[in-house]
Parts: C-alpha cells; sequence; structure tokens
C-alpha cells in the first residue's frame, strides 16, 4: 500500500526500527526520527539544523536569524488577532456552505476546504481577491517536486509585485513591509497559511464520516469541536512524513548517534500514532496528550492558533447545517509531502 494512501505501516516500521538511516517514501535516504519521545527531542535539538534550503524562509533558518525573523511575525499572528477573526471566518464558512444545499453532490476539497483558509489567510495579509485562483495554481506546484523550482520562482516574483504596487491598508503585509526576507516569509505565510488547514478540513472531516460513533457524540456536544479537533489533528496530520534537518554536529538521539552531515527527518505523523504515548493510536479518542502536529520548541508553528480556530469553526459548522452528509465515492489521496486529499465526494443530504 502506498504512504500516500496509508501512512500507518510506515510508521510502525520506522519506530520499530527507531532512529535508523531508511529509504523514505520519495526514495531517498534519510535519517528517520519516529517515536514520540525522539521527535520531541530531536525538534528541539541545536544540532540539528533547519537550514537546510538557503533563501533565508522563515521555515530554513536556526536561531539567532530565525528569532530575529520570527519575532515581527508572532505579533502579527496575535492569539488577540486570531480570535478577533472569528465572526468573518464564521461567514466565510456559511457563504460557502450555503451553495451546498442545492446540490446533490459535491467535492468537499474544491468547493469548501480549499476556498474557506484561502480566502481568510488573502485577507488576513491583504492579498487581492483577483489573484487567489492564481495563488492556488501556484501552491499546488509548489508542493510538487517536479514543478516546485519554477513554481518558487514564479511565486516569489509575484509576491515582489505585490509589495511594490499595494496600496498600504489594514493587513499584515502593510505591517510587515520594512521586515527582512519579507519575499520569502510571505511566500511561506501563503502557502503554510493555508494549504495545511485546507489539508485539516479534508483529512478531518473523512475521519469523522468514518468514526459514526465520534460524529454524533460531536453533533450532539458542539462543545467538544475544540478537542476534536485536536485529535484530528493528532490522529492525520498534514505534515504525516515530518519535517527535515541536517546534523550539524555528531547527534544522539534515542540511544543512537546520527552522524555529522547527515539528512534527516523528523516524522510528526510516527510520533503522533506512537502507542507509547498515546494508547490504541489508530482510534479516535477526546482528551489525549498533546500532539507534535504544530511542531516542538523554536519552530512551533506561529499558524497553529489560526488553523485551530478554523478547523472548529469549518468542522463544527459542517456537523451542524449537515448532520446526514455522506461519502459519495471513495476518495483520492494524491502524492504530496503535505499528506490530503485530491478529491472528496460527498453528499450533503440522503
Amino acid at each position: 500500500m502506498s504512504f500516500f494512501t496509508d501512512p500507518t505501516p510506515y510508521f510502525d516500521e520506522w519506530r520499530e526500527k527507531g532512529p535508523a538511516l531508511v529509504e523514505a517514501p520519495d526514495g531517498r535516504q534519510t535519517w528517520m526520527i519516529s517515536r514520540y519521545d525522539d521527535v520531541v527531542q530531536a525538534l528541539d535539538h541545536p544540532g540539528l539544523s533547519s537550514a537546510i534550503i538557503p533563501g533565508g524562509m522563515l521555515n530554513h533558518t536556526d536561531p539567532p536569524e530565525h528569532t530575529r525573523l520570527r519575532k515581527p511575525i508572532a505579533r502579527a499572528f496575535s492569539t488577540r488577532r486570531m480570535e478577533a477573526l472569528r465572526p468573518r471566518i464564521e461567514q466565510i464558512t456559511n457563504d460557502l456552505l450555503d451553495a451546498w444545499e442545492s446540490e446533490d453532490e459535491v467535492d468537499v476539497i474544491a468547493t469548501f476546504a480549499y476556498l474557506l483558509p484561502i480566502t481568510v489567510i488573502c485577507e488576513l495579509l491583504g492579498v487581492p481577491e483577483r489573484d487567489r485562483d492564481e495563488l492556488r495554481r501556484l501552491t499546488a506546484e509548489l508542493l510538487t517536486p517536479e514543478t516546485m523550482v519554477v513554481a518558487y520562482g514564479e511565486f516569489a516574483a509575484y509576491v515582489q509585485h505585490l509589495l511594490d504596487t499595494k496600496e498600504p491598508g489594514d493587513d499584515v503585509i502593510t505591517e510587515l513591509r520594512d521586515e527582512p526576507n519579507l519575499v520569502q516569509t510571505l511566500v511561506l505565510l501563503i502557502t503554510a497559511g493555508h494549504e495545511t488547514t485546507v489539508q485539516l478540513i479534508g483529512n478531518g472531516l473523512l475521519a469523522l464520516l468514518r468514526d459514526p460513533v465520534m460524529r454524533q457524540r460531536l453533533a450532539g456536544d458542539p462543545l467538544l469541536v475544540p478537542d476534536a479537533v485536536e485529535e484530528l489533528l493528532r490522529y492525520d496530520p498534514p505534515l504525516a512524513e515530518g519535517v527535515s534537518r541536517t546534523a550539524t554536529t555528531d547527534v544522539v538521539i534515542g540511544g543512537v548517534t546520527i552522524p555529522r552531515s547527515a539528512q534527516v527527518t523528523v516524522s510528526l505523523g510516527a510520533a503522533n500514532r506512537d502507542p507509547s504515548r498515546f494508547p490504541d493510536p489508530d482510534v479516535l479518542r477526546l482528551g489525549r496528550d498533546p500532539h507534535v502536529t504544530f511542531g516542538h520548541g523554536v519552530h512551533y508553528c506561529l499558524g497553529a492558533r489560526l488553523a485551530r480556530i478554523e478547523g472548529e469553526i469549518a468542522l463544527g459548522t459542517l456537523l451542524r447545517r449537515f448532520p446526514e452528509l455522506v461519502l459519495a465515492a471513495e476518495p483520492e489521496w494524491r502524492e504530496s509531502f503535505i499528506r490530503g486529499l485530491a478529491t472528496f465526494r460527498v453528499r450533503p443530504k440522503p
């Protein structure tokens, strides 16, 4: 079975080996770190560098440069600012789902899971509505190995043009306009700011459709939805394979020495299914320990609060408005390092 269809057997094999040199799903040789405690240690280890790609993008820098770049973005994505977006996110969600009322069958990804987060992040940043279809194309190509290099150049050129022509406004781009590495930062914010949330909504809804007991429980008690979002983030995270690092010195993780200059993958998905941390990890269960879907340490995801809010509103509203939602066809998984569905067709009403 393909990793993209079901990564669970790969997770089990990686954890069984412990930190070890393996062949990744894309054929790369990499040191795979996959047990929960080892992953937490690795994510905050100073000997494992995130600077695997030159160019100064926030997620590919280390302290002190990372600290300097992160501070103004963290202010722009403050918890207070994210919470203030709730009414607007609720409005966008309901507007999109209004279109489902007259449809016999819809694709969750194309008609909802993609449109909600791209609308939110573009409004937050100050990206014109007319550019959103182009951003969708560039993001898809940026996440495909065969096209990512060309797509990054096009994306960076678009962002630079936006900076050169955009009128100041009450938005994050205006707020960050004078910050260094802004082109790279905006590429990251636009892609990460919506792409992973698309998969949170899609993967999460699919998991609920396949677990009618959990779905019925949430429908009966909407106050449980935030806890359910945490469990869905653990259960099927967008960065299933994980994040890449380079060893800048010999590094000992889990009693194993990873040699200097080694390429390392820290598997968030495998850690989230570690039975030593999460009993019965392949079962949805509320009230678990914290997951590592948003990372850990200095690189903890800046957009975590926004993703949670969008996930809570999207899934909670779907359960409320379409309590009898059913699968119309077996969904198709895409082949990408961000785990998610290519198509996900449902019938809103029986």
